[in-house]
């Protein structure tokens, strides 16, 4: 996420991080936002009122990110006068510098990085955990997953393009599955930009609404046998050579993890790329097992399966 939000490794991902590190100090501040966000959006907001301690920290936090983007963000407008000034014109232009290259005002891609650190981290990270632990408790399902890979990748380790990605239909149907039964993402939150009538209801201007995917990928009324795992049912009858039938139903709105519309997740596509390039790496060349007893599903600031994932992997 570093590298396409800010074009930089942030070395988030190196052993032994130092305490005062500034990459261990991108973790921690990582983890304190995301942990802390629905302490002060869902519960009673005496903030708004006197300047709460866990206000203040959360404030010096988002300043520390600020710092680290603005830092970064610099450095690609210095990068980006150098190859501005060279006479070749087939420079291969970053994301941010795209963006700077747009923009006039530094900011803006400021606030398009910390959108995607904030936003992207945890959730994607949550979300591939609880994947891999479908996969590994759904030995059918990781079987189907690693024919459909073994006849797109006779070699596992070839350069995996975009035209692999696009038929790799039944993983991308089985991340689908997991979203809908287990979203990572409890819900969406909306505020209503004028009144409405909602299932009978007079709700005013200004009230904020959350439509909970959470539920609705649950509710028989968009999901026919909504409790069975059947990444099967979001296969279009192309992918399948079959009909849909009633059996198979899906309301297209029943999971909608990154929203839709003008508001939708920023990253969803970078999201989508991260999720399936690991996968179906993983998948290809490795078994993946879970030997233990079965893990609760949590809601906390999201919903993932709680406790240690503690994974055998055998080389295929």
């Amino acid at each position: 996420i570093g590298q396409v939000a800010l074009d930089v490794r942030l070395g988030c991902l190196e052993p032994e991080l130092s305490l005062d590190s500034e990459p261990q100090q991108i973790i921690n501040a990582a983890k304190f936002a995301l942990r802390n966000v629905a302490e002060l959006e869902l519960k009673a907001p005496y903030w708004q009122y006197f300047p709460t301690p866990l206000w203040y920290r959360y404030i010096n936090n988002m300043d520390f990110f600020r710092k680290i983007c603005l830092k970064y963000i610099t450095i690609a407008l210095t990068d980006l006068e150098k190859k501005s000034s060279s006479k070749t014109n087939n420079c291969d232009y970053s994301l941010l510098e795209r963006v700077l290259m747009k923009e006039k005002d530094p900011k803006i891609a400021c606030i398009l990085a910390l959108d995607l650190l904030l936003v992207g981290i945890d959730t994607i990270s949550m979300a591939v955990c609880s994947m891999l632990y479908q996969l590994a408790t759904r030995r059918q399902e990781q079987e189907k997953i690693h024919e459909e890979l073994k006849r797109l990748l006779p070699n596992p380790s070839v350069k995996l393009t975009s035209t692999h990605l696009e038929q790799m239909h039944y993983l991308r149907a089985f991340i689908k599955e997991v979203f809908r039964l287990y979203s990572t993402v409890i819900g969406n939150g909306r505020m209503l930009l004028e009144d409405m009538v909602i299932s009978g209801y007079q709700v005013p201007k200004g009230v904020h609404l959350v439509f909970p995917s959470i539920v609705t990928g649950s509710l028989p009324e968009y999901v026919s046998n909504p409790t069975e795992f059947k990444p099967s049912r979001w296969l279009k009858s192309s992918d399948t050579k079959k009909t849909m039938s009633d059996t198979d139903y899906v309301h297209p709105f029943a999971s909608l993890p990154y929203g839709y519309g003008a508001r939708m997740c920023l990253g969803r596509r970078f999201a989508d790329l991260e999720m399936q390039i690991l996968m179906a790496k993983l998948i290809r060349s490795y078994k993946l097992e879970y030997n233990y007893e079965p893990l609760e599903y949590k809601v906390t600031f999201m919903y993932a399966p709680e406790g240690k994932l503690k994974f055998k992997l055998t080389q295929r």
